[in-house]
């Protein structure tokens, strides 16, 4: 969830407003991924964060490895220091 709320924080300071996921990552992609304000592999980490928690949510059974979720825990580390990095303290 922090992921999410730095992501909103940073569209609000750069004037974007939604309430869908789906748009927020879209707009961050074009803003900083595509426009290679970030590496692309922030826009990866994002990408592959949200359809995991889509999978969890939605598929009947979901089983992740004890290497997946490492990896998934220190690549989400990564962005959020990323995402804290462009925002005011």
């Amino acid at each position: 969830m922090e992921c999410i709320m730095l992501l909103t924080a940073l569209a609000l300071k750069n004037g974007f407003e939604t309430s869908k996921y789906g748009q927020l990552i879209g707009w961050f992609n074009r803003e900083y991924i595509a426009s290679k304000r970030l590496d692309p592999r922030f826009g990866k980490i994002l990408r592959n964060a949200f359809q995991n928690r889509t999978k969890g949510d939605y598929d009947a059974f979901i089983d992740f490895s004890r290497n997946e979720v490492d990896l998934m825990l220190t690549d989400m580390a990564d962005f959020i220091n990323e995402i804290k990095k462009l925002l005011p303290q």
